[in-house]
């Protein structure tokens, strides 16, 4: 790859909370079209990571571009408009709302509605909402969530309010998609369709995934290359099938079967 394909650049970043290192002159870059996984044992620092990028944790240092922008100078809800959207490990949807409302949230950074005309229902806020509402319904119907799209999402079982985060997550238009274990409270069956669904959905969204998960053999099913964290530091970098015969990466998990079902990510 060219420096030109390069979307994301991490680089040589620091952050700590209190005395604890949590990520330590971390870098590493992604490629766009790719999917690359992000993984290592517990406590390795993957959703720190994905908060630094986020703008969610300041680090102590370092930088990350974005599309040639440094992004340290974004704040944290600007971050949606230039492209980067994301999942969360523990489900972040509003509990009383229905599917379609916590999904139509997703594109509030799209609209270009203020106070005056949204108050006056002038045509062209009519229109935006109307074109808000049609992609949301197009992004459902992709995921299978149409029979869901009014009912209350704190009703509905785990798997499917995380196919809504990924829809809400969807409809902003990334480019770079953040997956924070997309995977979670799957059984074998799901996370073998999951791998598909996720490929397909960076071929039919034009999209560049960044992708945290515990499941290894999901992630090194998918992934063009995989980055591997481990007390914060990056030890290993390349495509799953040198990481997984890298020896460091070997001792890192040891016991735990990279080829296999799920690891302690």
């Amino acid at each position: 790859m060219t420096e030109a394909s390069t979307l994301l650049q991490v680089r040589d970043i620091t952050i700590s909370f209190g005395g604890l290192v949590a990520l330590d002159n971390v870098s590493f870059e992604v490629q766009k079209g790719h999917i690359v996984g992000l993984i290592g044992p517990n406590g390795a620092g993957k959703t720190t990571m994905f908060n630094c990028i986020t703008r969610l944790y300041k680090p102590d240092r370092g930088s990350i571009t974005f599309n040639g922008q440094d992004m340290l100078s974004v704040p944290a809800y600007g971050i949606a408009a230039r492209g980067i959207t994301r999942t969360f490990q523990n489900l972040a949807l509003f509990p009383t709302m229905t599917v379609l409302e916590n999904v139509l949230i997703g594109q509030h950074h799209l609209l270009h509605v203020d106070p005056v005309s949204s108050s006056f229902r002038l045509p062209h806020v009519s229109r935006e909402e109307s074109g808000a509402r049609e992609h949301a319904l197009e992004v459902l119907d992709y995921l299978g969530l149409m029979p869901h799209k009014d009912k209350i999402v704190r009703g509905l079982p785990y798997g499917i309010q995380k196919r809504v985060e990924t829809a809400r997550a969807l409809v902003g238009r990334p480019t770079l998609l953040l997956l924070d274990e997309p995977a979670g409270g799957l059984n074998h069956e799901e996370v073998t369709r999951l791998g598909e669904e996720i490929k397909a959905t960076r071929d039919r969204f034009n999209l560049t995934i960044l992708l945290v998960e515990h499941h290894m053999s999901l992630v090194m099913g998918i992934s063009d290359r995989v980055v591997v964290l481990d007390f914060g530091k990056r030890i290993a970098s390349g495509t799953p099938a040198e990481v997984q015969s890298d020896p460091a990466v070997i001792e890192a998990y040891l016991g735990v079967e990279m080829n296999g079902g799920a690891a302690n990510a």
